[in-house]
């Protein structure tokens, strides 16, 4: 290795070390440790008490004093005790931030020595290293600069910061398992893609679509069936992991954790997921993932409009591996929206079914935008200064929040540009910085990897 690359190698790592820093510190500082979501805080206290007791029950527990939401926890009873029913991941990764925190406060079992900390800071760390890996796999696509602008896109500007950064959601481990398997994928490294596929599965299983389809894509086109090989025993090991966690936790062997697969499947009348029960509901419900006001990818993350129609001009230019993990998001989308309400739940900024196809999308956008003409790019840096305004007042304050009632109708942000206009003058500061620092810093370049 020459000592130019080597001193080039070093600059790089020093740009990664300050990304991540960056990220966890904005991150930490900024995550919803009191007003927690419903599904974030039923993981939060199945973690806490595996920690603090040895044992998932919550049975003799007060959770008065711990839920003071109108929802209950989400939880259900196998073997004559009650349990928390969330996915595995979301429980199994804040069970080390409380176990440590065990070990250093000596904090009981008690409702009144429960706290949201450890998770969320697990949560923020987690979003912040999805970030690392993701601009680890752009820097196989383009110059270290425009890869680490888009990373920042990607970390600030989208409901990366206000969803997965924010607490323990299961798309805090599948947005890091995505972007973990295309940081494995841009740098041939198919062990890695089955580690992070696996850890995806962790949060949602549906996730094996993706890694399936990267995976499947590469070794037929490049005539290595060695790479499903790799990616399966590593895949397998990380699902039957879950599979045994699920187990232990609730007596079956699917590695869903508490979501059995009976009420995605039954479409009868009066099942909490009966809105596909017709073909009109079915399509609504898809067209609302990407079109409803107060959800829809294409409406908070403007800038895959100007993105997608250069997607299709660069396709047969792309790497096999984008093209895969592109088609992939659209799949996995789309089977989202056929089995779980487009809207997520209440107290939601921005969107949280779409995360999966935004970290899937990412590498073959910032291709395309390479081939971007002066004037895209000059609406894509306005776009991305819009989206970082309303993404920073989200990820700062996780306010405001519509009601299922206004999610065709309304918008957060523009509800509260409408309520506090002075909220007016941040958006045209966040726009002219953003135009002002891509102008100054970035350049089309080679990629630097």
């Amino acid at each position: 290795m020459s000592v130019e690359h080597r001193a080039r190698a070093r600059r790089t790592a020093r740009v990664g070390w300050a990304l991540f820093l960056l990220t966890t510190v904005l991150y930490v500082s900024t995550a919803g440790y009191h007003r927690v979501h419903i599904d974030v805080l039923s993981a939060d206290v199945g973690a806490w008490r595996i920690a603090a007791t040895g044992t998932p029950s919550i049975d003799g527990l007060d959770t008065s004093s711990i839920n003071r939401s109108r929802v209950d926890l989400f939880s259900t009873v196998h073997d004559g005790r009650t349990v928390i029913a969330r996915s595995p991941g979301v429980i199994a990764a804040g069970v080390p931030g409380y176990a440590l925190r065990q070990w250093v406060s000596d904090a009981g079992p008690d409702a009144e020595d429960f706290s949201t900390v450890p998770p969320t800071v697990t949560a923020a760390v987690l979003t912040a290293l999805s970030v690392l890996l993701m601009w680890g796999a752009l820097l196989r696509l383009t110059s270290r600069r425009n890869a680490t602008a888009a990373a920042l896109v990607f970390a600030l500007a989208t409901p990366v910061w206000s969803v997965a950064a924010d607490g323990m959601w299961t798309h805090t481990l599948t947005v890091l398992g995505i972007s973990g398997t295309a940081f494995g994928a841009a740098r041939d490294r198919w062990l890695l893609v089955g580690l992070f596929g696996g850890i995806a599965v962790w949060g949602r299983p549906h996730t094996a679509l993706v890694t399936a389809a990267v995976a499947l894509t590469c070794a037929w086109l490049q005539r290595r069936p060695g790479i499903v090989v790799r990616v399966a025993v590593v895949g397998a090991a990380l699902t039957l992991g879950a599979s045994l966690w699920t187990f232990w936790l609730y007596g079956r062997w699917t590695p869903s954790g508490g979501y059995a697969p009976t009420p995605y499947l039954s479409r009868g009348s009066g099942a909490q997921y009966d809105f596909n029960q017709t073909l009109g509901g079915l399509l609504r419900n898809e067209a609302a993932m990407w079109l409803s006001l107060d959800r829809g990818i294409l409406v908070w993350t403007p800038m895959l409009v100007f993105l997608l129609p250069l997607v299709v001009r660069t396709w047969r230019t792309q790497p096999a591996w984008t093209r895969a993990l592109l088609l992939a998001g659209v799949a996995y989308t789309l089977f989202q929206g056929a089995v779980a309400p487009f809207h997520g739940g209440e107290g939601i900024y921005g969107y949280r079914h779409g995360l999966e196809f935004l970290a899937c999308a990412t590498p073959a956008l910032v291709v395309a935008a390479a081939q971007a003409g002066q004037r895209t790019r000059v609406m894509l840096q306005a776009t991305v200064g819009l989206q970082f305004a309303a993404f920073a007042l989200g990820g700062v304050l996780n306010r405001p929040t519509l009601s299922f009632r206004h999610q065709w109708t309304d918008n957060a942000f523009a509800s509260g540009l409408r309520d506090v206009p002075l909220l007016w003058g941040w958006v045209a500061i966040s726009v002219g910085l953003v135009v002002l620092l891509s102008r100054m810093f970035l350049r089309t370049d080679e990629p630097s990897n």
